[in-house]
């Protein structure tokens, strides 16, 4: 009988958890045996010396610096202490290159990055039953990265993909293009949110504009939202304007991955000018887009000021955010 893969677990909120619950619950893995858990927060009783695993994944924190920019020093220091030769999966959000960064620094290691899609009100179902698994590997990592798709729960979609997998499609993602995608997932989402909010502006403009001209015709952006969600390109997710109890883009992930974003760019943007060449053309497209999302990003602010909120206020995971009375576009 082979030997099964020992895992280790680094951070245990809600992506790290949902992690230990598959290989716990459904994998039928033990923990101290094949399971190691670690987290520095001592009632959560995650002591384990993840360090006899053999894959290893860090889903630790990744808090926004003063600037906007993410930080990844809790994902540093814990990829420090841990021994050559083990392969690391990085959950956590981070600034696209830091895997191949990672890599370069630490070669006796095989680093890989997983991005989790993950929403909060439904952690579980999504991990079990993801629409896509990427496992974006390093040159160094590449024989490793099937092995480690392996481990988890099919897709649809898949990368690298494996000999025993079924799937709808599969293409080989490197982990810098991973890290891209899962800051472009939440930034789309981010956007969809404040164009919602646009239309709804709209119709309300104009349900007011009939009423001064004595029009008896209400614009209900509700039903605009319904036919336009029913195009299949476009699907009716982040649509709902009313979510929770406040209008704009809000939650742990939206307003920080935004930030670290336009903030990640504009770095590229200020190291391209420096290249020989200047590449003149690509930094004026580079900043003309980061621009769109400023303004996407203004919007939301003033949104969020005409309820009386600011982005401290919303950027919580949904079961923190404080159940208040909220002024509700009708």
């Amino acid at each position: 009988m082979l030997q099964k893969t020992k895992i280790g677990v680094v951070g245990l909120g809600m992506v790290g958890d949902t992690i230990r619950k598959w290989f716990e619950e459904i994998r039928g893995y033990k923990r101290g045996h094949d399971l190691f858990c670690y987290d520095t927060d001592a009632k959560k009783s995650y002591g384990d010396d993840y360090k006899k695993a053999d894959v290893i994944f860090v889903s630790v924190p990744t808090p926004p610096n003063p600037d906007g920019s993410c930080n990844t020093s809790i994902v540093k220091s814990v990829v420090a202490e841990i021994p050559d030769g083990k392969t690391v999966v990085v959950k956590s959000t981070v600034e696209p290159g830091t895997v191949e960064y990672l890599q370069k620094k630490y070669p006796k290691k095989h680093f890989i990055f997983n991005p989790e899609f993950l929403t909060e009100s439904q952690a579980w179902s999504d991990f079990v039953d993801p629409d896509r698994q990427i496992v974006g590997h390093t040159e160094k990592s590449k024989s490793s990265a099937s092995d480690v798709l392996a481990l988890l729960p099919d897709a649809f979609f898949v990368s690298p993909g494996t000999k025993d997998k079924h799937c709808y499609g599969k293409v080989r993602i490197n982990a810098t293009e991973a890290e891209v995608g899962k800051y472009a997932a939440n930034v789309f989402g981010y956007i969809k949110v404040i164009f919602g909010n646009i239309l709804a502006d709209m119709a309300h403009g104009l349900t007011q504009k009939f009423k001064n001209e004595g029009i008896a015709a209400a614009v209900a952006y509700e039903n605009i939202a319904e036919m336009l969600g029913h195009d299949k390109r476009i699907g009716m997710s982040w649509l709902n304007i009313n979510h929770g109890n406040y209008c704009g883009a809000g939650g742990y992930c939206f307003p920080k991955d935004m930030n670290a974003f336009i903030n990640f760019g504009e770095k590229l943007a200020r190291e391209l000018k420096k290249t020989k060449g200047g590449e003149k053309d690509l930094v004026r497209s580079l900043t003309a887009g980061l621009n769109v999302l400023k303004s996407v990003r203004d919007y939301n602010i003033q949104l969020l000021k005409w309820q009386g909120l600011d982005l401290d206020q919303v950027s919580y995971h949904n079961n923190h955010l404080k159940k208040e009375p909220r002024k509700i576009r009708m």
